[in-house]
């Protein structure tokens, strides 16, 4: 196996850890939410749908539609600085 090859198989987990990780951050803010409303705080609710929606744009569709324990009721919005 050449440097590069080397290179390459460690930035391949790199991403996959950053993913992992997004993916985790994901799960707790979900899992906040449901906390949240779970104990009647509309606004932390409405902020951590937010938050949700912001990670998962980061994920994209395709990997937030196999994920059902990230769906929200909030429409997908753009909270992408202009």
């Amino acid at each position: 196996m050449g440097v590069t090859s080397i290179a390459k198989v460690n930035a391949d987990q790199g991403a996959e850890d950053g993913l992992n990780e997004i993916i985790a951050l994901a799960r707790m803010i979900a899992y906040a939410r449901q906390v949240a409303q779970d104990v009647k705080l509309p606004f932390a609710t409405n902020c951590l749908d937010l938050a949700l929606e912001a990670v998962k744009q980061e994920l994209g569709e395709g990997l937030t539609r196999e994920l059902a324990e990230l769906r929200s009721p909030v429409p997908q919005v753009s909270v992408r600085s202009h």
